[in-house]
C-alpha cells in the first residue's frame, strides 16, 4: 500500500477554499481519474485545530507503482487544473511510507 497525502495549508492571509466543491466535485474527479491506476480510496480530513492545515486528502494506492502511474497519467492534467476551481492555495504532496513495529 502507498499513501499520498495532499495537504492544503493556509497562507496566513485571506484565502479561498470551497469545501463543498472539494468534497462533491474534486474528490469524485480524483477517483474517476486514478482508480484505473490503482487508487483504492480517497478521504478528506478537516482538522479542527487552530493550526494552518485547511484540509488533507489521504489517497491510498495499491502500491508505489500505482501512485506514480496515477500522478504521471494524462488524466492528472484534469485533476490538477481543477484545483483553481475550489482554492487559491498551493497543494503540497507527501508520500507516506509504511513501516512495522
Amino acid at each position: 500500500m502507498e499513501t499520498v497525502f495532499v495537504i492544503y495549508r493556509s497562507n496566513g492571509e485571506d484565502f479561498r477554499f470551497d469545501h463543498d466543491y472539494f468534497a462533491s466535485q474534486h474528490l469524485p474527479l480524483v477517483r474517476k481519474a486514478w482508480e484505473q491506476y490503482g487508487l483504492q480510496s480517497s478521504t478528506a480530513v478537516y482538522p479542527k485545530s487552530e493550526g494552518d492545515i485547511v484540509v488533507v486528502a489521504v489517497n491510498e494506492f495499491r502500491d508505489e507503482h500505482a501512485a506514480i502511474a496515477a500522478f504521471s497519467s494524462s488524466e492528472s492534467e484534469a485533476v490538477m487544473s481543477d484545483v483553481v476551481r475550489y482554492t487559491d492555495l498551493t497543494p503540497i504532496r507527501l508520500r507516506g511510507v509504511p513501516f512495522t513495529y
